[in-house]
This record gives C-alpha cells, structure tokens and sequence, in this order.
C-alpha cells in the first residue's frame, strides 16, 4: 500500500530553523522522501549490479525490485519479528537456521544500530553470503535516535563513523574486500535533524560532501570468492 503523505509548508526561508526543537519530528516522515534515503538510494543504485541471484532485504522489501530487477532469482526479506512480507525470522545476532553461504547479495540499510552486538550481526553476514557475494550497508550517522513506535520497539543503540565501520567490518570481511563512504554535510545534516525532506534541497546541495560531516555511511562488502578464506579473527 502506498504510503500516505501529509501536507506541508515548503522551507523556502531557513530562518524557521533557530528553534530549539526540531521543525518537523520523526525525520519528516510522512512529508515526503526522508532526507537519508536520498543517500540511500544514491548508494544502492550505484552498487546495482550487485544487487542479483539470491537475495536478502533486512527488515523491508523497499530495495531489492527497484534495483535488483530481473537480476534477482529469489528474493527474501528477513526480520527479527514475523510480519507480513516476511519470509525469514532470525535475529542478526544469532541466526544459526539460516545456512551458510545462503544470499548471492544483501540489502541492509539503516538497520545495525538496532542490534547491540554488532560483530556478531556483522559475522551473520559474512557467514550467510555465498562466496562471491555482496552486502550493500547503509549506517546512521548524524540523526535523531529513532523512537521505539518507528522501530517495532526496538532499541537504537549506536551512531557510525566511516572509521568505526571500516574496523567493524575490515575485521570480518577483510580490508581487501571492503569500501566504505559517507554522505552528508552540514547543509544535509541540519534538514534531517529538522524534518526537511529531499524535495526542500537542490541537487547541488546533496552533491557536496562533507567527510566531517557524514550524514550516513555506507559499506560495500564481498565474501571472499575462495572457499578457503576464513573469516578474519
């Protein structure tokens, strides 16, 4: 079902913005596309190609059609709680009924602050790609903490810095095998944390990114093609 958007009054004059509380709460929603997913989907539709055979979305089935397509033979979508749409129930930290080298590629985004064992959701990854694969991850960077009513009554546990992801993941996948970015700038960050949407920003103020200022960061990693690369310590 499409979602239903609420009406709002365009930003045009920043000045609103000197306020101690956000202009719009809970990133926007419902206004229009959130300011993250325009890096999301920036992300996701420049690694597209890896998006094929076996697949996997963590939480939701936004991604995987959308830049996947007829690449895709199977699609999966996995989440901690049973729901409509979902085809797997397993929690990233602990999902020993998924079977190794399941998913030619994985779609994670804006989903490991959630878990508070991040090396072992990070070591299920590895574990259930099959050798060859690929996992596209989006992380939070600079962001509100999302409330347990946006999450399934999740709790948000942790922020990300493109080094902190680098040793997350560099650990398990190998430096070798990994790449990882950030999006954002000063610009970006400030119409998050106020509940702009991307509509309310130029292109040209999303292309310039800002290292200090990383709105989300992102990681592309590849299992090993040899079977007889283990994961790192």
């Amino acid at each position: 079902m499409e979602r239903q958007l609420l009406p709002f009054d365009r930003v045009t004059d920043f000045s609103v913005l000197r306020r101690i509380r956000p202009y719009r709460p809970l990133f926007g929603w419902r206004r229009g596309r959130c300011v993250d997913r325009f890096y999301i989907e920036q992300f996701l539709s420049q690694h597209s190609q890896d998006i094929r055979g076996r697949a996997v979305e963590i939480g939701k089935n936004l991604y995987m059609a959308q830049f996947g397509g007829n690449r895709i033979t199977r699609a999966d979508v996995l989440d901690f709680v049973d729901g409509p749409g979902i085809t797997l129930c397993a929690d990233l930290a602990s999902a020993p009924a998924i079977p190794d080298n399941s998913f030619d590629s994985i779609i994670c985004t804006q989903t490991l602050m959630y878990v508070y064992d991040l090396r072992a959701a990070v070591k299920t990854l590895h574990r259930t790609l099959a050798p060859g694969g690929v996992a596209l991850i989006t992380l939070a960077g600079i962001t509100q903490l999302a409330p347990p009513s946006m999450t399934g009554g999740a709790d948000d546990f942790w922020r990300f810095t493109r080094a902190s992801a680098h040793k997350l993941f560099a650990d398990v996948f190998g430096p070798e095998n990994i790449e990882v970015q950030s999006f954002g700038n000063v610009l970006t960050a400030m119409a998050f944390l106020h509940g702009l949407v991307a509509d309310e920003l130029t292109p040209e103020e999303f292309a310039n990114n800002d290292p200090d200022y990383p709105l989300i960061v992102t990681v592309r990693a590849v299992k090993a093609p040899s079977t007889e690369t283990a994961p790192h310590a």
